[in-house]
C-alpha cells in the first residue's frame, strides 16, 4: 500500500518537475526492467532523477532489450539505466549491449545497471558502463555521464588536440580500415576502390556502427601508380595488384622524364578518392576528421617500377638520378594533398613503409630530404601528416622528428611502444600499434587488456592515437574493434590512470 501511495503521488508531481525542467535539463535518460513486472523501484528512481532535472523516458518493466535500445534511438536518449530482478534475467539483457551497436549508438550511450541482483562484476560482464547499488548512486551516475556526454569534444577537436600533444577528453581511435570497412558494409572490394561513392559508404556506415574518430579514404598502392599509366588487375574481391608498371629498374631515369605530372582531379581513380572525401565531408559535417591518403616520395618511386626489388640497383648506380625522382614525387604529393584539401581532408597519410625498412644510413641518403620536402609542402597548404610505416622499421624511427615535426606516425608492433614513446617525445603523435596478427584471435576480454596496455604505455600527456599498427584486417571481429572504442572509452579517459 505504501508503494502504491508513492507511485501515485509522484505520478501528480511530474507536472510539476517536467515545467522545472524545462529551465535547464540534464539530459534524457531511458529506464526499463527486463523480465520482471516491478515497478515500484523504477518509479522511485525515475521521481528522483526528474527532481535533480533529467527528462525520464519510462521504456517499461518485463520489457524485451530490443525495446529498450529501440526507445532509445526514437527518444534520443544518451543514458540508459537498467534495473535486474533475478539472476536468471542476465543472458536477455547481456542482448542489450548488442542491439546498442546493431543500431550505431552504443558508442553514443552510456549504460547504468542496478537491482537486486545486479553487481560491479556482472555490470562488467554485459557491457554495462557502471553498476549503482541504489538510488542514490544511480542519480549520481546519472549526472557524472550526463557532464561528461556534455564537455565531450568533438572527433576532429580530440584529434587536434592529441596531435598538439595535449590531454583531449579521451585518447582518440583513429582506423586505418579498407578491406575491414567494405566488407562491414558489403560492397565487394573492387567496387570499393573503384568507386567514390562506394569507399565513402563504407568508410561512413563503420564509423556510425563502431563510434571511432575519423574516416581514412586509403584503397590500395596501385591507385597512386595508375595516375601515370600503370596498369592493374581487379579481383573481384580483393586488393588490386599492379600488373603492368610505368618504370623500369634497367632504365629508369629514361623512363621517369617521359612522365608528366597527372592533375589529380583527371588522374583516373585518383578522382574517385576526392570525391570519396567530399561525400564524407558533407555527410559528416566539419566535427568528424577525414583522412586523405597518398604514398610517400621513395614508395611512390618504388611503386612506379611495380614494387620490383631490382630498382635498389638503379638507386645504389645512379643515386642524384633517383634524388632527382623522389623530389619530382615529392611535388606530386604535395599536389595530390592541395587536391585534397579542397575535397575537404583534414589530414594526410602518406604510405612509406618502404623507406622505412631500409637501413638508417640508406634513409638519410635517399629517403630523408624527399619525405621532408613533402611534409613541409603539405603543411603549408594547411594539413598535417600521418607518416604510415608498417613492418619492423625501429632502425628509421628516429628520422620521423626531421621529416615530420607536429604531425603523426603510425608503426607496426614489430616496434617497441614505450621506447618509441621516449624517443620521440612530444614531437610527433603516435599511431598504432596493436599486433593484428595476435588480436585477429583474441577474445573480447583480450582485446580489451591489449588496448588498454596500449593506452597506459603511450597515452599519458596525448600525442597518442589507438590504432593497429597497420590496416585492421578484413575479417577481425567486431566485438574486438568494439571493445577497442571501449578501452578508449574507459580507460583512455584523461587524467590516464596509473597501471594497475
Amino acid at each position: 500500500m505504501a508503494a502504491a501511495a508513492f507511485e501515485i503521488g509522484s505520478a501528480q508531481l511530474v507536472p510539476i518537475l517536467e515545467k522545472e525542467r524545462e529551465k535547464e535539463s540534464l539530459g534524457k535518460i531511458v529506464l526499463g526492467v527486463v523480465e520482471g513486472p516491478w515497478t515500484i523501484g523504477k518509479s522511485i528512481v525515475a521521481a528522483n532523477l526528474r527532481a535533480q532535472g533529467f527528462e525520464v523516458i519510462d521504456a517499461g518493466s518485463d520489457v524485451a532489450p530490443e525495446k529498450i535500445a529501440e526507445t532509445t534511438v526514437e527518444s534520443d536518449a544518451n543514458l540508459v539505466a537498467l534495473g535486474i530482478y533475478l539472476t536468471h534475467a542476465a543472458p536477455e539483457l547481456a542482448k542489450l549491449d548488442d542491439e546498442l551497436w546493431k543500431l550505431g549508438i552504443r558508442h553514443k550511450v552510456r549504460t547504468i545497471l542496478s537491482g537486486p541482483a545486479s553487481s560491479p562484476q556482472l555490470a562488467k560482464k554485459l557491457g554495462m558502463d557502471a553498476y549503482a547499488s541504489d538510488v542514490k548512486d544511480i542519480v549520481a551516475k546519472a549526472k557524472e555521464f550526463a557532464a561528461e556526454l556534455r564537455e565531450e569534444l568533438t572527433p576532429l577537436e580530440r584529434m587536434m588536440t592529441s596531435l598538439k600533444h595535449k590531454e583531449p577528453d579521451r585518447v582518440p581511435v583513429i582506423p586505418f580500415a579498407q578491406t575491414f570497412s567494405a566488407k562491414f558494409a558489403g560492397i565487394p572490394f573492387s567496387v570499393y576502390v573503384s568507386k567514390g561513392y562506394a569507399m565513402a559508404e563504407g568508410q561512413i556506415k563503420a564509423y556510425e556502427a563502431f563510434g571511432w574518430d575519423a574516416v581514412c579514404m586509403s584503397s590500395d598502392v596501385a591507385i597512386f601508380a595508375e595516375a601515370f599509366g600503370a596498369k592493374a588487375e581487379f579481383p573481384p574481391d580483393d586488393i588490386p595488384r599492379i600488373a603492368k608498371p610505368v618504370l623500369s629498374p634497367w632504365n629508369m631515369y629514361e623512363d621517369y622524364k617521359k612522365l608528366n605530372m597527372p592533375d589529380p582531379w583527371k588522374a583516373g581513380r585518383m578522382v574517385e578518392s576526392l570525391r570519396a572525401i567530399e561525400i564524407a565531408k558533407k555527410e559528416l559535417g566539419p566535427d568528424v576528421p577525414v583522412i586523405g591518403w597518398i604514398e610517400g616520395p621513395f614508395q611512390g618511386v618504388a611503386l612506379l617500377t611495380g614494387g620490383d626489388p631490382m630498382t635498389l640497383f638503379f638507386v645504389k648506380d645512379h643515386p642524384d638520378e633517383f634524388r632527382e625522382i623522389l623530389d619530382f614525387y615529392a611535388d606530386w604529393n604535395i599536389e595530390v594533398a592541395r587536391a585534397m584539401y579542397e575535397a575537404g581532408a583534414d589530414l594526410i597519410g602518406a604510405g612509406e613503409a618502404a623507406a622505412y625498412w631500409m637501413s638508417p644510413q640508406f634513409f638519410e641518403e635517399f629517403a630523408l630530404a624527399a619525405e621532408r620536402k613533402a611534409c613541409q609542402g603539405i603543411n603549408k597548404v594547411g594539413l598535417p601528416v600521418l607518416i604510415h610505416c608498417c613492418g619492423y622499421v625501429p632502425q628509421c624511427i628516429q628520422f620521423i622528428k626531421d621529416t615530420n615535426p607536429g604531425g603523426a606516425i603510425q608503426f607496426d608492433y614489430q616496434v617497441d611502444l614505450a621506447w618509441a614513446k621516449k624517443l620521440i617525445g612530444d614531437t610527433v603523435t603516435i599511431m598504432g600499434n596493436l599486433n593484428y596478427n595476435k588480436l585477429i584471435n583474441a577474445t573480447p576480454d583480450e582485446m580489451y587488456a591489449d588496448c588498454a596496455n596500449s593506452i597506459y604505455t603511450a597515452g599519458p600527456g596525448g600525442g597518442y592515437w589507438l590504432a593497429f599498427g597497420c590496416e585492421i584486417p578484413r575479417d577481425m571481429p567486431y566485438k574486438n574493434i568494439q571493445q577497442m572504442v571501449r578501452a578508449a572509452k574507459s580507460v583512455g579517459k584523461y587524467p590516464i590512470q596509473k597501471r594497475p
